[in-house]
């Protein structure tokens, strides 16, 4: 067989593997993608991934508009953030959260140099933004990725429509008094109105939480060094109802933690005399409490006065 009768078997077979190979690709990304239903969107490559390995519905919600290319970009918008993946950057860093609340504008200047704390453990200030972030935001910030993930702070913590919220540079959050937690707001639903992206949202869907709940009482919220304090915590479970024999862990700045359990009525009472600090101080005081299989935590405060 002579060399000009190979050249259409070679062709051929060029022409075939390269078509298997484009249908290779687009089943390898058929096999990661997901429908919801609730919005009738779907989430696909690389963002199913991103999605899934941090927090996926319970942290960034429902999918409300498709992947849309912004040329190098693509963005997708979730109920409370929006994620983009840039195809140039490491694969590890490719998905990234969009700044979407600096992009709104939603940010206040930073506090005033006399007003940054120091030496509070329950309270952080980040140079970056000029801002803090403490407490029960602390703790759901550094559990979730803290600035990689949600970004810094760029505003302090304010009340809005009696609850206490937040703005980061990528979600806004905010404290549920009813679950007892930190959870983020829907900004991303905000941020794709004002884009013109055109959002499906869903209808409100009831969610249950298995979650211990705890909550902190003070005594005496304002007293003086040398005098007694007393910290009530109550543990309820998702239906609120008493814990009995959960295991709480007080901490207070300068002092040994108090262990304690709690009684039939899922409460715990503990006491300490309040040692010498600097008159004005704060006092941020920090609860776990476990019943061996669930833990959850809680932040309370009082003032050393005089």
């Amino acid at each position: 067989m002579n060399r000009s009768s190979l050249f259409p078997v070679q062709v051929t077979l060029g022409a075939l593997l390269l078509t298997l190979g484009v249908l290779g690709g687009r089943l390898a990304q058929g096999t990661r993608e997901r429908f919801f239903p609730e919005t009738g969107q779907t989430v696909r490559e690389p963002f199913l991934s991103f999605f899934e390995a941090h927090g996926g519905l319970n942290f960034f919600g429902y999918p409300i508009t498709p992947a849309i290319p912004e040329p190098p970009y693509q963005i997708q918008c979730f109920q409370n953030a929006c994620l983009r993946w840039d195809p140039l950057a490491p694969s590890d860093q490719a998905v990234q959260p969009l700044p979407v609340a600096e992009a709104m504008g939603l940010g206040s200047p930073p506090i005033p140099p006399q007003q940054i704390p120091m030496g509070r453990p329950f309270r952080r200030y980040i140079p970056e933004t000029g801002h803090t972030v403490s407490g029960m935001f602390l703790a759901f910030w550094l559990r979730h990725g803290g600035a990689k993930l949600i970004g810094n702070p760029i505003t302090e913590p304010y009340v809005e429509n009696g609850r206490p919220v937040q703005v980061f540079q990528r979600m806004k959050l905010i404290w549920d008094p009813t679950e007892q937690a930190v959870r983020p707001m829907g900004l991303g639903e905000s941020y794709a109105r004002t884009r013109g992206l055109n959002p499906r949202v869903p209808p409100r869907i009831l969610q249950t939480s298995s979650a211990l709940q705890v909550r902190i009482a003070m005594r005496r919220p304002v007293l003086a060094v040398g005098d007694l304090q007393t910290i009530l915590v109550f543990v309820t479970d998702e239906e609120n109802q008493p814990v009995p024999r959960a295991r709480v862990r007080i901490h207070i700045p300068g002092h040994d933690p108090l262990l304690l359990e709690t009684d039939e009525a899922g409460l715990a009472e503990g006491n300490f005399i309040v040692r010498a600090l600097p008159s004005g101080s704060l006092v941020e005081v920090h609860v776990t409490a476990s019943d061996g299989l669930r833990q959850a935590e809680a932040f309370s405060s009082f003032r050393i006065w005089p």
